[in-house]
C-alpha cells in the first residue's frame, strides 16, 4: 500500500507539471505582435539649412614686422599695444659685419635698379618720337599705295618695327619699376632701422635692447629668411579660412551667414559671413577643395592666427513654414508620403516638401499645423487570452479512476 501511495504521488505530480507546462506554452502562443508608433506634431517655425566645415583663423588683419639685418638690438621705439602709422620706426639695430655687408649689397642693387629705370625712361622718349614720325610718314605719304607695292611694304615694315620697339621698351620700363621697388624693399629690410609696414597696433614684440639678431643668410646659404620683430594688427575683425568640398561649394555663396566656434573658446559662438570663395580650388592627392574666407562680425580679444575653428554656413532658411522630422518622410514610386495618426488609426497622406536640413523637412502642402505624424514604428508583445484549454493527455475524467487499476 505504501508503494501504491508513492506511485500515486509521482503520477499526480507529473500530471500537474505537464498541465503547467502546457498552459505556459499556450500562454506564449497566445501573444501577438502589435505595432507601437512614435509620433511628432507638425510645427510652424524657422527651418535653417547649413553645412559644416572646419579650418583655421587667418592672418588677414595683421602683418608681421621682419628684418634681414643682423646685429645687436640698440633701441626699441614702441611699446606693446601702441598705435603706429605706416613707416613708424619700431627698433634700431647696431649692425654686425655681416649686416653691414648685406646693407651695402642691397644699396648697390637699389642704385643699379634706379639707373636701369632712368635709362629706360630716357630711351622711351626717343622711341616714342621715332614711332610718331614713322607712323605719320607712312600714313601721309605711302598708305595709299597698293599693299603689294615694294615701297608700301618697306615703309609699313618700318612703322611696325618702330611700334614693336616702343612696345618692348614699355614692357622693359614696367619690369624696371618692379625691380626698383623690390630692391628698395630689400634695402629697407637690411637697414639698421626697422619700420612698421602698415598702420595698426603693435603686439608680440619679441626683442629687448641687447638681444642679438643672427644673420639670415650667408655665402653658403642662399636662403633669405627674415627675423621676426613684432606684429602690427589692424582694426579689421578676424577671419577664418575653411575648405569646402566639391559637393558643398555649389551650395555656398559670398554673403552667406555663418556661426563659428573656436577651439580655444569652447563656451563662445561667433557670427560672420562669407567674403570670398576660391572657385579655382586646390587639388591635393587627387582630392579637390575650395578655400573659403569667413569674416567675423565683431572683434574678440585673444583670437590669434592659426587657431583651429569650425563653422556652420547657413545656405538657406525659411520663416513661418510647416516642419516635420526627416524620419516622417517616406518615398514610394516617386510619391512623397507621410503617415498621419487620425483617431488612433494610421493614414498615408501624399505631401509636397520644400527645403531640408539634416533633421527637418519643410511641408509645402498636404498637412496642417498640429497634425500628428508617425516618425518610427516598433513591435511589442501584447498578451491575449483564450476561453478553453486542452490537456496534452486527452480527456481525463478523474485521476483516481486511472490510478485505481
Amino acid at each position: 500500500m505504501k508503494i501504491n501511495k508513492k506511485i500515486k504521488i509521482i503520477i499526480i505530480t507529473a500530471i500537474i507539471v505537464s498541465i503547467g507546462l502546457f498552459s505556459y506554452n499556450k500562454f506564449k502562443s497566445g501573444q501577438t505582435s502589435k505595432p507601437q508608433y512614435q509620433t511628432a506634431k507638425v510645427e510652424r517655425g524657422t527651418l535653417i539649412v547649413s553645412l559644416s566645415t572646419s579650418g583655421q583663423v587667418a592672418a588677414t588683419n595683421s602683418r608681421t614686422v621682419t628684418t634681414t639685418a643682423s646685429g645687436v638690438v640698440k633701441r626699441i621705439f614702441v611699446k606693446e599695444g601702441q598705435a603706429v602709422k605706416t613707416g613708424t620706426p619700431i627698433l634700431e639695430i647696431d649692425l654686425d659685419l655681416n649686416g653691414r655687408q648685406k646693407l651695402q649689397s642691397a644699396y648697390s642693387s637699389y642704385q643699379s635698379a634706379q639707373n636701369s629705370l632712368k635709362s629706360a625712361q630716357d630711351k622711351i622718349w626717343s622711341l616714342q618720337s621715332d614711332l610718331v614720325n614713322t607712323k605719320n610718314i607712312f600714313i601721309n605719304q605711302w598708305s595709299m599705295l597698293s599693299p603689294d607695292d615694294p615701297t608700301y611694304i618697306q615703309k609699313h615694315n618700318a612703322y611696325l618695327t618702330a611700334q614693336a620697339s616702343y612696345d618692348n621698351l614699355q614692357s622693359t620700363l614696367k619690369q624696371s619699376r618692379a625691380a626698383l621697388e623690390s630692391s628698395r624693399l630689400s634695402y629697407q629690410l637690411a637697414g639698421a632701422t626697422v619700420y612698421a609696414p602698415i598702420s595698426g597696433t603693435v603686439s608680440a614684440i619679441s626683442l629687448t635692447p641687447g638681444m642679438i639678431l643672427n644673420p639670415t643668410s650667408d655665402s653658403s646659404n642662399s636662403s633669405n629668411i627674415e627675423n621676426k620683430i613684432a606684429i602690427v594688427k589692424t582694426a579689421a575683425t578676424p577671419a577664418i579660412t575653411v575648405s569646402l568640398t566639391e559637393i558643398d561649394v555649389p551650395k555656398a555663396k559670398v554673403g552667406n551667414k555663418a556661426t563659428i566656434t573656436i577651439d580655444a573658446f569652447p563656451d563662445k559662438t561667433f557670427t560672420g559671413k562669407i567674403i570670398a570663395i576660391d572657385t579655382a580650388g586646390i587639388v591635393s592627392s587627387g582630392v579637390v577643395s575650395y578655400p573659403t574666407t569667413i569674416q567675423l562680425d565683431s572683434e574678440a580679444s585673444g583670437i590669434l592666427s592659426n587657431m583651429s575653428a569650425s563653422a556652420n554656413i547657413i545656405t538657406n532658411f525659411k520663416d513661418e513654414v510647416l516642419i516635420v522630422p526627416n524620419s516622417a518622410i517616406q518615398s514610394n514610386s516617386g510619391d512623397t508620403t507621410v503617415r498621419v495618426m487620425v483617431n488612433g488609426e494610421v493614414q498615408n497622406k501624399t505631401v509636397e516638401i520644400g527645403i531640408q536640413s539634416d533633421s527637418q523637412t519643410e511641408i509645402v502642402s498636404g498637412l496642417n499645423e498640429g497634425d500628428e505624424v508617425v516618425t518610427s514604428v516598433t513591435n511589442s508583445s501584447t498578451k491575449t487570452t483564450t476561453s478553453t484549454t486542452t490537456s496534452p493527455f486527452g480527456n481525463i475524467r478523474g485521476g483516481g479512476g486511472f490510478i485505481g487499476r
